[in-house]
């Protein structure tokens, strides 16, 4: 018997055939050797004697355990996402790995306890997360008929991989062949068959004192009226046998959408319809992929290709189908326009997100032991949704408690539903570049894999949007002008409530610029050990808007990460691996950053009190402004005022200035970047030829956080710092400004995964996994889950709420508010099951189901001092019920001629149309106190958020908010469901392909 071992350079992921040639042994081919991203793919043969002419074909089967590797990676081909129950992008499929799940509160998918802005998603190389927020925008979540195959990697991920905290999505898009293959078809969802829209939670609260009165109500909206279409067209095959082919797709995704909204008025005790009307917005997205592979010669392979993915939306809904207090909107455009109302000024309203990628790749072989890859790549985005006939007027909001008849505006008016901000550009263009080498080599002690390589990107952002010479004005009627301030300023007795000016806007043009360097070896010094060793260095800036030469540059030794990771095959059949990982990983700085701290937003709030005998539209931008001036800081309060504001907060003091200091704002010179640990280890064994168990566990941490932290100033606005919460300079400015605590980020995240896997053999698989975990701390993370609007957290990176003011971070009794996080769910329970039938030679049917059971999420109480922050203690009302889904799949299949096949598709998610609690009201207080109003024992701000830190409040709240003489402080609505898992979805297809 001859053994032999045969090692080659990694492979492009596919589908390929591997022929083996020996003399005096017959040949063997192998067909469909599948490779898969990021994992090693081992063939075992045995030659039979014979002619060398001879040749013996087979399918080959690949191992499922990879003895070699310490990632944690979830593998998706289009043939396994062809037995899916999914939508219709690549994102609905995420949740298959067992570390990620959506998490709306966590910004958007969180993996292994990272919120959703600190992912990478890379498609064919090119990062396509979103430049400012981190997230994965519409344009770039392809859908699934441009999928070759993806790897969601969640833990151990090597060193050529930068840029996330959280996972990576890696995914590769179809290429052609040597046959020509194509695919036409539908799919569509009819609204008629789509689950009801879920309750909402309306507060009504009107009156003071003994009159004060709220009545809280859920309202069932109606179903909209829709049908959506996405039809797929593909085609690929050869352009020259052997040598060029193609694939190119077309997949739009139409939606379109009719809303019938009734307006009533917004006190349930005599509430009466006043109109009604009907909107219709079509949406589109169209998908549209090209791409050539060639090979010129044995030794290279070239690539290239365009993913063209516009997003257009004509129309707009304006309102909910129920709207309480409101009238269809309405806006005089002036000239030839004049006054456009209800369907006929929506009709005109929308906008378009354009998105183009584009890449070109060549691999070169020129031998078994070395494979060299160059690639180049531009991304472009410009987000202008919702841009189309937008006002150039003042927008007006009516809140608090229900406004007086002479105000003109009932409780819940918006005479702007759509906005008023104007989005003249909001450009994005990201360059890279990457070169790399992988070689093996059989010395120095072993075999060795060796890969390393050199990564270049830039990233430019043209933007200017924004409301500043319009305004936003919110009228708050019932309210002290200290309730919006949070001051204790002077109140006029006859004021009937108090409002806000809000200007904000965004201007400028930067670019930034990445260098990476990386090196990894996977080191065999015996047969059954692996060392996967591998270092990461980066350098990277982060530029400014306002000219001024970037504040934070990170060098190539400050931005120093290693990976080693070690796997061990227990046995020599090679069915049984541990393993263990020490990681570190560091973001790479979004623009939200710069674009607020260095000089591109403009953020002031001007307060001012509500009279008696005067509409809403008497507090015009003109005579709350007056003639004052914009001083830097703003103005608290503004002596000899000319308008009507009494003080004024600037929220973008630029922290970049060569001349800032600690009372205007700076950035840290020591500053760290961003920056997690990871430890891990874990077994797997493969369990016959079929099946896989695996287990590991998993500990993160976040080490340094990057966030702006605020500190007020003696006009009552905010200066930041730029640094690392309670380390460097954050700490000393706090120990300087007499702030008795201060606190670090934290974030540990703590898992046991365990997963059994089969694979699809006599029509069976399926795979069943549960995670026991812990995320604890203070700080969710790059997204903050602490912050929700419409279900939604804050996609800020580094300018979040976390640490904005120095109470923050704490309760309400001066304690660190470290805790179970928004997102923490104890136990997530996971099964899949897919049954393939064969009726005969020429039909079958595939039924597959993915079914989810996990633990609540933490609720917690929050009040409003100058800032929202945790009033007893994160989870002090308990958990949100159990969250449980299933989604269903059923396919049926014709074999028609030639390999031409015809298939009928349904797929169902949430099966059961299951309604389950997302989310409650949490905050305790109807009207947010002040320092005066909760009887606090210090003057200005600083004093009293320096009294939380020391005394603490609790008292002082109890006492405000049991009030009998202000009744109107409490939220009835504490407590109550308010967010609530979306309805059924149900779409029907047919498909065929050739």
């Amino acid at each position: 018997m001859v053994r032999a071992a045969i090692g080659l350079p990694p492979f492009p992921p596919g589908a390929h055939r591997v022929t083996v040639a020996l003399n005096g042994f017959r040949t063997l081919v192998l067909e469909d050797v599948n490779v898969l991203i990021g994992r090693a793919t081992a063939v075992n043969v045995t030659l039979a004697l014979g002619a060398v002419t001879e040749a013996m074909t087979v399918t080959a089967v690949t191992p499922r355990l990879d003895t070699t590797q310490t990632t944690i990676q979830t593998n998706l081909t289009a043939a396994a996402l062809e037995t899916l129950p999914k939508g219709v992008n690549m994102s609905s499929v995420f949740k298959l790995a067992p570390a990620a799940r959506p998490e709306p509160l966590s910004g958007q998918f969180q993996i292994d306890g990272a919120s959703g802005s600190e992912n990478s998603f890379l498609v064919d190389g090119l990062e396509t997360s979103n430049f400012r927020t981190g997230v994965l925008n519409l344009n770039n979540n392809l859908p699934f008929e441009f999928v070759e195959e993806m790897s969601i990697k969640t833990s151990g991920f090597n060193a050529e991989f930068g840029g996330a905290t959280g996972g990576v999505v890696n995914v590769v898009t179809k290429s052609g062949t040597n046959q020509f293959r194509g695919l036409f078809g539908s799919t569509f969802e009819p609204g008629g068959l789509q689950g009801n829209p879920r309750k909402t939670l309306n507060a009504f609260r009107s009156g003071t004192g003994a009159a004060f009165v709220q009545v809280n109500e859920y309202l069932q909206p109606k179903k909209d009226t829709f049908t959506n279409y996405f039809p797929v067209m593909g085609l690929g095959g050869p352009v020259v046998a052997d040598r060029v082919w193609f694939f190119m797709s077309y997949t739009p995704q139409v939606f379109r959408e009719t809303r019938t909204t009734e307006y009533f008025t917004s006190d349930p005790r005599t509430r009466t319809k006043t109109t009604e009307a009907t909107y219709s917005r079509t949406r589109h997205a169209e998908y549209v992929q090209a791409r050539v592979d060639s090979q010129p010669s044995n030794t290279l392979r070239v690539s290239g290709a365009m993913t063209f993915n516009p997003y257009i939306e004509n129309g707009i809904f304006p309102h909910n189908q129920i709207s309480l207090g409101n009238t269809p909107p309405s806006a005089n455009f002036g000239g030839s326009t004049g006054v456009l109302s209800g369907p006929t000024l929506t009709s005109r309203q929308g906008g378009k997100q354009d998105g183009l990628n584009t890449w070109v790749n060549a691999n070169w072989v020129p031998s078994t032991s070395f494979l060299g890859n160059l690639r180049a790549a531009r991304g472009y985005l410009n987000e202008r949704l919702n841009s189309r006939s937008i006002p150039e007027l003042t927008r007006f909001v009516c809140t608090g408690l229900a406004p007086p008849s002479y105000a003109g505006c009932a409780l819940g008016f918006n005479n702007l539903p759509s906005g008023n901000t104007q989005i003249r550009a909001e450009k994005s263009t990201r360059m890279s570049v990457e070169a790399s080498g992988t070689w093996r080599v059989k010395e120095f002690g072993g075999d060795h894999q060796i890969k390393g390589g050199y990564q270049f990107s830039r990233l430019t952002n043209d933007v200017n949007r924004g409301y500043v010479p319009l305004g936003y004005v919110q009228l708050y009627y019932g309210y002290e002008i200290n309730d919006l301030s949070g001051r204790d300023d002077p109140v006029s007795p006859t004021a009937i409530g108090a409002g806000q000016l809000v200007r904000f806007g965004t201007v400028g043009k930067a670019s930034n610029t990445t260098h990476a360097i990386f090196l990894q070896d996977q080191w065999q010094p015996a047969s059954r050990l692996t060392i996967n060793a591998g270092l990461r260095m980066e350098k990277e800036d982060l530029p400014s808007f306002n000219g001024f030469a970037p504040p934070i540059a990170f060098g190539f030794f400050d931005k120093m990460v290693p990976r080693l990771g070690v796997a061990y095959a227990l046995t020599e059949d090679n069915r049984t691996k541990v393993f263990s990982s020490f990681n570190r990983f560091q973001d790479r700085l979004k623009f939200e950053l710069p674009r607020g701290s260095f000089g591109g937003d403009f953020y002031r709030l001007d307060f001012f009190e509500i009279q008696p005998n005067t509409p809403y539209t008497y507090y015009s931008l003109e005579r709350i402004l007056g003639n004052n001036r914009d001083v830097l800081g703003g103005t608290c309060p503004i002596t000899n005022s000319s308008g009507l504001s009494r003080c004024q907060y600037d929220y973008r003091i630029a922290s970049n200035s060569p001349n800032a200091d600690i009372y205007t704002g700076a950035v840290d010179p020591n500053l760290k970047p961003f920056t997690q640990t990871e430890w891990s280890f874990g077994m797997e064994r493969q369990l016959g030829a079929e099946m896989l168990l695996s287990a590991r566990y998993t500990h993160k941490q976040v080490d340094h956080a990057i966030e702006d932290a605020g500190f007020p100033t003696a006009e009552g606005s905010e200066a930041y710092i730029i640094g690392n919460p309670g380390e460097g300079l954050h700490a000393t400015t706090a120990r300087e400004f007499g702030y008795a605590k201060t606190l670090k980020a934290v974030r540990d995240y703590d898992a046991l995964e365990l997963r059994l896997d089969r694979r699809s053999a006599k029509g069976v698989a399926w795979n069943v996994s549960y995670t026991l975990s812990r995320l604890f701390g203070n700080y969710s993370g790059l997204a903050s889950s602490d912050e929700v609007t419409g279900g939604q957290g804050r996609t800020s990176p580094g300018v979040n709420r976390f640490f904005d003011l120095p109470h923050i971070g704490f309760t309400a009794a001066g304690n660190p508010d470290n805790g179970r996080l928004a997102t923490d769910r104890p136990h997530v329970l996971n099964a899949y099951g897919a049954y393939g039938h064969e009726w005969s030679g020429r039909q079958s049917t595939t039924v597959s189901v993915f079914s989810t059971v996990q633990s609540g999420t933490p609720l917690t109480s929050f009040y409003t001092l100058y800032a929202q922050a945790i009033l007893f203690g994160r989870g002090d009302l308990g958990r949100t019920p159990v969250f449980t889904n299933t989604d269903l799949l059923l396919a049926h299949r014709l074999q028609l001629k030639s390999a031409r096949t015809l298939t009928f598709e349904l797929n169902v998610l949430n099966l059961f149309d299951e309604a389950n609690v997302l989310g409650r009201n949490t905050l305790r207080a109807g009207v947010n106190p002040s320092i005066a109003t909760l009887g606090l024992p210090v003057s200005g701000e600083p004093a009293a958020l320096n009294y939380i830190l020391t005394n603490g409040i609790v008292s002082n709240w109890d006492a405000y908010i049991n009030s009998t003489a202000a009744p109107q402080r409490k939220n009835t609505a504490y407590g109550m469901d308010n967010l609530f898992q979306g309805p059924r979805a149900v779409r029907l297809g047919v498909r065929f392909s050739f």
